[in-house]
């Protein structure tokens, strides 16, 4: 037998395990490819449902907790049955796959499940406790934040904390110690008069006893815990800082178990408003801080800050919503800043940024708010003054035929209608607040047509009747879509008889330093989003120079505050000065007028200054300035004496709309209605200013959107032609391929 033939069997072999073989990687190769390419569109996480994953517990120390869970369990289990079963099953099921996508989803996911997760209505106990003790904090803290979420959804303070709200040991002593631990850190006269003033007799007594004494009867316990955290506020304000390993005061509270006792305190003192605004005004300074969530959580707090979002008082819901929404760490309201709207979460960009600056001893929740409706006597100069508005103007009316056929009721209601407008036609409707006097105003194309008249004199009695404290807040959401609406707080006196801070007398320099950062850590005027100030008063100087520091820096960050205001509206601002300012010796010693009043002398060279560079500034940006002046004196109670506070020659910015009305200072800044001028121009301008912004971004996306095609055209013919050479590539190789293992089993070996 040759070489040949007995080769031959073991050709054969190498042949048949060659082409199997390389068939073999063919198949591999593809299957590899098609692999990669189905990767690329589908996320196999997604597909992944059953993948389990370690939840983050509190793990309470409550004996009762898992008892009352699974009797709960059991309890709702016995009723089900059949398809409710089934039901209450696939719900169980979905909240929890609505929970692992807030933890693991991508953000139009997560706020996907987090929506409807607050949309769960008719909760049972046990489902929102087992939920409760899976949600992490950043998961939970999301979700306070979220319009509808139930408040189950969150854990109480620990069991420790609760059975410490039942005794009746005094938490005023353990604030005490905080206080004399803060005073030690940072020294300062006012938290040593405080100590002093309340706790003197106490510390004698204290050293002369083995126990604590009693507690004086002369103040309540709560009252007393109310002034120690206002003491407690008023100190870490004043020296915090914005690194959290640098707020010495901050960290030695929190190693003293500051927010388990303000838990405690909530616990024994449930609805109480007055201590609520005291515990939250220190929780907005320290959600400052975002590494302190856990502390926050662990504690229960996100659970109280819920609760208190919710709240009809708006002092409240927007400190609960400025430490939410600093803890969320998706921004950063520094202490003074306020979020009026919107209090809660959303995904949607603001059209606009409304700031309201207030003036001389006033306040976000004081200046703002609608005109009052008492009329007996003049008010003091903190509360307000008489208003034009009727005492009672909320008369119970005799109740409307109403008939059975909704379409005999539709014809009814029209003929009422047309009633009303034959009425108006001949008849001319006078608003409230409307100016005596106008400079530099434009034409007034906004006339009131017959339906307009009953729209506005409808408004009009619906604002009598609904009285608002913050009417920015209130009204504008109304009219406006996406606003953003904050109000700026600062510290002011008026004379120096009054006890004050000497840490507080900063001038208008100083305090529009401090603002200005503020601003820029809240994101104000951020990715080109429009700027419209409203100030009273003093306010409008402290605007007038953040804006002209703003046009000045060298910062970007700070410079797109003064590119991307848009409008400036004035209430009684005394642009050059005001004659209380100016008063003669003798009234001067007997007033005392405070260094705030000093800073608006007639005539000031620094306010003459100021009101050049502002004029400039506002030339070169393009600001809209609107003014308002007030003609009626303010009475004041304290002297019984009618003061004329800002003229209308210093409330005339010389520049923009001019609009004077017979209103004291006081009231310059509060409307009656919506159909006030006051209002009205506030409205004309942000609707202007947003449509205006919209029309530049719908530009933009146009622009954008043209740029994106070309590139993705660009793209699709570049990925289509490098297809095209990998598969001319592949199929050369695959004929190469063929050649080889053609000649390699057929070469010299043919029959």
């Amino acid at each position: 037998m040759s070489l040949q033939d007995r080769l031959k069997p073991i050709l054969k072999i190498l042949k048949f395990t060659s082409i199997w073989g390389g068939g073999g990687i063919f198949f591999a190769y593809h299957v590899s490819q098609t692999y990669k390419t189905v990767d690329k569109i589908v996320n196999t996480k997604v597909l992944d449902r059953e993948k389990k994953h370690t939840p983050e517990y509190i793990y309470i120390d409550d004996p009762s907790y898992s008892i009352t869970l699974k009797r709960e369990q059991d309890k709702e289990s016995r009723r089900s049955i059949g398809l409710s079963r089934v039901w209450k099953s696939l719900k169980h099921s979905l909240a929890w796959r609505l929970l692992w996508l807030c933890r693991h989803g991508n953000k139009e996911q997560r706020n996907i499940a987090l929506k409807q997760l607050a949309a769960f209505k008719n909760n049972k106990i046990w489902d929102c406790q087992k939920l409760a003790q899976a949600l992490d904090m950043n998961t939970a803290v999301l979700l306070a934040r979220t319009r509808g979420a139930d408040l189950r959804y969150f854990l109480p303070p620990p069991i420790h904390v609760r059975r410490a709200a039942l005794t009746s040991e005094l938490l005023s002593f353990k604030f005490r110690d905080m206080i004399l631990s803060v005073q030690g850190v940072h020294p300062h006269s006012c938290i040593q008069h405080f100590l002093s003033k309340y706790f003197a007799n106490i510390q004698e007594q204290a050293l002369e006893a083995d126990n604590i004494p009693a507690k004086p009867d002369s103040i309540s316990e709560r009252d007393l815990c109310i002034l120690c955290l206002d003491a407690l506020y008023h100190h870490i304000s004043l020296f915090h800082v914005n690194d959290y390993e640098d707020d010495d005061s901050i960290k030695t509270l929190i190693k003293m178990g500051l927010l388990p006792r303000l838990a405690e305190l909530m616990l024994r003192e449930r609805d109480d408003t007055d201590l609520d605004l005291a515990v939250l005004k220190i929780l907005t300074v320290l959600s400052v801080h975002c590494n302190l969530l856990l502390d926050f959580f662990q504690n229960g707090l996100i659970k109280e800050l819920s609760r208190l979002l919710r709240s009809k008082d708006v002092r409240l819901a927007s400190s609960a919503a400025v430490c939410l929404a600093n803890l969320s760490g998706e921004h950063c309201y520094r202490p003074g800043l306020y979020l009026l709207h919107p209090l809660y979460r959303t995904t949607v960009a603001p059209t606009c940024d409304t700031l309201l600056v207030h003036g001389l001893r006033g306040g976000v929740f004081v200046t703002w708010r609608q005109r009052d409706k008492k009329c007996a006597e003049p008010l003091g100069i903190v509360e307000g003054t008489i208003s034009d508005v009727d005492c009672d103007p909320c008369e119970e009316k005799s109740i409307d035929t109403k008939y059975l056929d909704p379409d005999l009721q539709q014809v009814m209601d029209d003929l009422i209608e047309l009633d009303d407008e034959t009425l108006l036609s001949d008849l001319e409707v006078v608003l409230h607040d409307l100016p005596i006097e106008a400079k530099r105003e434009p034409l007034n194309t906004n006339i009131y047509t017959i339906s307009k008249k009953r729209i506005a004199l409808m408004q009009e009695e619906e604002d009598q009747c609904n009285y608002t404290f913050c009417w920015p807040k209130d009204w504008l959401p109304k009219d406006c879509n996406n606003l953003r609406i904050l109000g700026i707080n600062y510290w002011s006196s008026i004379s120096e008889w009054l006890e004050r801070c000497p840490l507080q007398t900063a001038d208008i320099s100083t305090k529009a330093s401090e603002l200005g950062p503020t601003l820029v850590d809240a994101g104000v005027g951020r990715k080109g989003t429009p700027v419209v100030w409203l100030a009273h008063s003093m306010g409008g100087l402290i605007v007038k120079q953040v804006l002209i520091d703003s046009a000045q820096s060298s910062d970007d960050k700070f410079k797109r505050l003064s590119r991307n205001t848009k409008a400036v509206l004035f209430y009684s601002t005394p642009h050059k000065g005001s004659a209380l300012a100016t008063m003669p010796r003798a009234a001067a010693a007997v007033l005392w007028p405070s260094n705030d009043v000093r800073q608006l002398q007639e005539n000031s060279p620094v306010l003459l200054e100021l009101h050049r560079a502002f004029i400039h500034a506002a030339e070169q940006y393009q600001w809209e300035t609107i003014s308002f002046a007030e003609m009626m004196p303010t009475l004041v109670t304290t002297f019984k004496v009618p003061i004329h506070f800002v003229e209308a020659y210093s409330a005339d910015l010389g520049r923009g709309v001019f609009y004077q009305l017979p209103l004291d200072h006081l009231s310059i800044c509060k409307p009656a209605t919506r159909q006030s001028i006051l209002y009205t121009t506030v409205l004309d301008v942000i609707q202007r200013v947003t449509a205006r912004n919209i029309e530049i971004k719908y530009s933009d996306s146009l622009i954008k959107w043209i740029i994106d095609m070309l590139w993705w055209t660009l793209r699709t013919k570049t990925n289509e032609a490098i297809e095209k050479v990998d598969e001319a590539q592949r199929i050369e190789g695959l004929r190469w391929y063929e050649r080889v293992l053609l000649d390699t089993f057929t070469d010299g070996f043919t029959d």
